[in-house]
């Protein structure tokens, strides 16, 4: 005699099956759109990985025809360098310049310099009083104070004396740290 139990998995098992193949048969329209995202994504990914590699050939084009401009560049500028060099070096004895100048505009130079140098031996003629007043103020007051007799003010005699004085005690001195020397160590 079949088994209910059997019987009743066994339909369970199909009940099963059939639910697994409708929910397959169901997400199919799915699994078919996210199939056609995964290739359009895939083919998005392919195409910026060979603009990538496009644009990294193309900046190394560039760089090289930079580097090329560069090293132009600098030969240039190195070309111009030495020109200049030169040019200063050339300048001394090759670059000698000739003026023209009319009598008016000779005159007219004339007597600027002349009303410059009268300016400045008039300046020069007003330091001389003032130095020559400043001067004279400074005799006035070293007289004042002669006059008045301030100051400390030696004659060449007690001058004199008070040198003597202090040499001979300077020679006493040194000659009993002699003698006690002499002695002590004896």
């Amino acid at each position: 005699m079949p088994d209910f139990d059997e019987m009743w998995g066994d339909v369970q098992e199909e009940i099963q099956e059939k639910d697994a193949e409708d929910a397959v048969v169901n997400r199919a329209s799915e699994l078919k759109q996210l199939s056609a995202d995964i290739d359009k994504a895939t083919t998005a990914v392919i195409n910026a990985k060979l603009s990538l590699e496009s644009s990294i050939r193309q900046t190394q084009r560039e760089e090289g025809v930079l580097g090329a401009a560069v090293n132009t560049i600098r030969g240039k500028v190195d070309t111009i360098d030495k020109h200049i060099d030169q040019v200063l070096k050339d300048a001394p004895t090759k670059l000698k310049v000739t003026v023209t100048v009319c009598d008016t505009d000779w005159q007219k130079m004339q007597e600027l310099h002349a009303q410059w140098m009268e300016k400045e031996k008039q300046m020069l003629a007003d330091q001389r009083r003032q130095q020559e007043v400043l001067w004279q103020k400074q005799s006035h007051r070293l007289t004042d104070i002669v006059r008045n007799n301030e100051g400390v003010w030696l004659s060449q005699r007690l001058f004199y004396i008070i040198g003597s004085l202090s040499l001979l005690s300077l020679i006493t001195i040194v000659l009993e740290i002699a003698a006690y020397v002499y002695f002590h160590w004896m």
